[in-house]
């Protein structure tokens, strides 16, 4: 071998054995057992995270700098009901005001309630219009009136409502001067104390025993961005997460529970020994809705996560690990083999037998032996770094388990691929599923397909179905008792129906492909799912276009064959709605037979006579009512009308008269915009016979919607 050869084997190391520790052995990834820990200091917490993040950096070959970047959004999911049936009426039971039947927050599971800016109690609707909670003595809609207003200092999100008892989730910032924490003291005595401005979410509790005049019983600020919450019972669980940074002149900061300003709970912080590139602390306290006290509270040093999921017991935490697979190939040039005097490398031979290779001992080697062990060592970190390629995402996934307000931490899994979103996780039989995507990038271009895994209740995976519709995206999931459906996406809508009776073999039963896709899915009964989505056609260039709203009835009475028994289109390109991203805007009721669709329409094929400035199409601003039969599909009952215009009709929300959410009580349907709430008999749809006006600031919308702009 050359002198120039071995000049370059010089200065290059194991990172064979780098590779190997970092990589999969199968699409499968299950974590080496570790146990939950406890920090005892803040300076514990800083050490551990600037150790851990500078050794991910070094293992990725990326250049190390300390802090840690920003934490992603989470969502919270709570499971999906045992049976279709039980799935039909997914409501949670609020003890009403009145006697009259009514509808609540569209959510997977009964007896996990959901928060949502607007509630009703059969008599009563609460909404967050703005910066104003309101509260409408809504029936009988003959006399519906506002009877109270009150104005929100913070940015209101999201409510629940339980007899007597309000509870409004707000964000802001606090400004801290440190955390009067015994346990961290020994850093608040270390550092100067400078303070800052940090994100705080609000649970405060009101008394609504007297609607026209609420009254806030307690207000709690807890550190941290508003994630989500839950309700179970009586017992409220909150997330909320704090991004963490480490800079040398900044002091850790844990997380802290207020009444009112005082810390009343600062929450022990737990941590696994799992290397990440970024942490969050992410909190999940509960409190006694009855009592309005505070129950428990723990603090999880994570990754950045994405997306949550409850059930009645359990509660778990996801988030995507990233890796960067091209940290040992620069582009055009072959894999970098590195050989060290400090350590061995282990290289299995073509035999299959084991052999530790030392720059002394390689010095020794024929040059025939040289070239032997130089092209073991590249077929090893070549087959390494295409393993490595399909473990680009991994999901971890971290169980903690709740009991009446208790928070005690069970086990830790991951996943590879990444989530669509709540829908793509649920547990049942004390197993959960999950659905992924794998999004491959290589030097050889990008590759996608979707998988399926099942983990026992201690997360590790039992079961696995992968590789399904290569090179398509998960749109759409629907896990109900022993199947989930699923809906995938490229060109055309493949509808999976998929198999989960035998959690160690998850296998396809059948599918259905036809132009569109589905958004979400939702169950009629236990052989109809119905799919809410777009409609798709081929343009002009032979591309795929989106065209308008697409309601579709699924009959999956043969699993094998499914069928499309029903289809609906609403509008043409550019029309949308709420319902499509938020399962909350989606009204059902079986008994019923009622649908109701918030939908902005959009007609492009119109007369010049019907355009408006800038030769732009009428916009209609409003709701959809169907009435359901798998044996005629679906058929309209009528709509209401919230308005007409153009603004900014490729931006849904960018209108007051959108509408967001609909309800109903007793015998009339309430549709909701930002602008005012519509009363509508369910049996003559296409009436009005009241009208509230919301005067709430028009430019602030509901939580999480743009802002308006005239």
């Amino acid at each position: 071998m050359s002198r120039r050869i071995l000049s370059s084997l010089a200065f290059t190391v194991l990172v064979i054995a780098a590779i190997i520790t970092a990589g999969c052995t199968s699409s499968t990834v299950n974590p080496a057992a570790g146990e939950i820990k406890k920090f005892s200091s803040a300076d514990e917490i800083r050490e551990y995270i600037e150790e851990n993040t500078k050794l991910v950096a070094e293992a990725e070959g990326e250049y190390y700098t300390k802090g840690v970047g920003m934490a992603r959004d989470v969502a919270m999911v709570v499971p999906q009901a045992a049976s279709a049936e039980s799935a039909n009426g997914m409501f949670t039971s609020i003890p009403p005001a009145g006697t009259t039947d009514y509808s609540t927050t569209n959510v997977q599971v009964a007896g996990v309630d959901e928060p949502d800016f607007v509630k009703n109690d059969g008599k009563y609707i609460y909404v967050i219009s703005g910066d104003t909670l309101t509260i409408v003595d809504a029936y009988p809609s003959s006399g519906a009136t506002i009877i109270s207003k009150t104005l929100i200092d913070d940015t209101p999100k999201d409510i629940f409502v339980s007899g007597n008892r309000l509870v409004l989730f707000t964000t802001g910032s606090s400004f801290t001067e440190g955390r009067d924490s015994p346990v961290y003291a020994s850093q608040m005595k270390s550092m100067p104390n400078y303070g800052s401005y940090s994100p705080a979410t609000h649970v405060v509790f009101y008394d609504i025993s007297d609607r026209k005049n609420p009254e806030i019983t307690k207000d709690y600020g807890i550190d941290g961005d508003y994630i989500d919450a839950r309700l179970i019972g009586s017992n409220l669980y909150l997330v909320t997460r704090e991004q963490v940074y480490t800079n040398s002149d900044e002091k850790i900061n844990v997380p802290c529970v207020r009444e009112n300003t005082k810390c009343v709970v600062t929450p022990d912080v737990y941590y696994f020994d799992n290397p990440e590139r970024q942490y969050a602390f992410t909190t999940v306290t509960s409190f006694d809705t009855n009592s309005a006290n505070e129950k428990d509270a723990k603090t999880y040093l994570v990754g950045s996560g994405n997306i949550m999921y409850v059930s009645q017991d359990a509660m778990y935490i996801s988030y995507q690990k990233y890796h960067n697979v091209y940290r040992t190939v620069r582009s055009g040039a072959e894999p970098v083999i590195l050989i060290d005097d400090r350590a061995a490398s282990s290289v299995e031979s073509s035999s299959g037998s084991t052999s530790s290779v030392l720059w002394e001992d390689f010095n020794k080697m024929s040059d025939a032996e040289k070239q032997r062990v130089i092209a073991e060592m590249k077929a090893q970190e070549a087959e390494k770094i295409t393993k490595k390629e399909i473990d680009q995402s991994t999901t971890a996934i971290h169980k903690i388990a709740i009991n009446n307000g208790a928070i005690t931490y069970i086990a830790r899994g991951e996943v590879p691929g990444y989530l669509k979103n709540q829908f793509a996780m649920d547990e049942y039989n004390n197993n959960l599923r999950v659905a992924t995507t794998s999004n491959v990038y290589t030097t050889r271009g990008s590759y996608e397909y979707n998988n399926v895994f099942v983990l026992d209740s201690g997360m590790k995976t039992i079961g696995e179905l992968t590789h399904i519709a290569e090179q398509e995206t998960i749109y759409s999931t629907r896990f109900i008792g022993d199947r989930l459906y699923m809906v995938t996406y490229k060109r055309v809508d493949p509808f999976f129906v998929i198999d989960l009776s035998i959690p160690a073999s998850p296998k396809i039963l059948g599918k259905l492909k036809i132009p569109g896709y589905s958004d979400y899915l939702h169950p009629y009964d236990s052989t109809h799912i119905i799919g809410l989505g777009k409609e798709t056609g081929t343009n002009e260039w032979g591309g795929v276009s989106t065209q308008g709203i697409k309601l579709a009835l699924f009959d999956v009475t043969n699993v094998e064959n499914p069928k499309q028994v029903g289809k609906v289109e609403i509008g043409d390109s550019g029309s949308d709605s709420a319902a499509l991203s938020d399962h909350k805007a989606f009204l059902f009721d079986k008994q019923k037979n009622l649908l109701v669709i918030p939908t902005r329409v959009v007609k492009q094929d119109t007369s010049a006579a019907e355009k408006i400035s800038g030769n732009q199409p009428q916009v209609w601003y409003g709701a959809y009512v169907f009435g359901v039969d798998p044996s005629t599909g679906f058929v309209l009952r009528g709509t209401v009308e919230h308005g007409t215009g153009s603004s900014g009709y490729y931006y849904y929300g960018s209108s007051k008269n959108e509408v967001k959410r609909s309800l109903w009580i007793g015998d009339t349907l309430y549709t909701l915009s930002t602008a005012k709430i519509l009363a509508n008999p369910i049996d003559n749809i296409n009436t009005t016979v009241a009208t509230i006006t919301l005067d709430g600031r028009d430019d602030v919308l509901y939580p999480g919607i743009m802002r308006y702009v005239e």
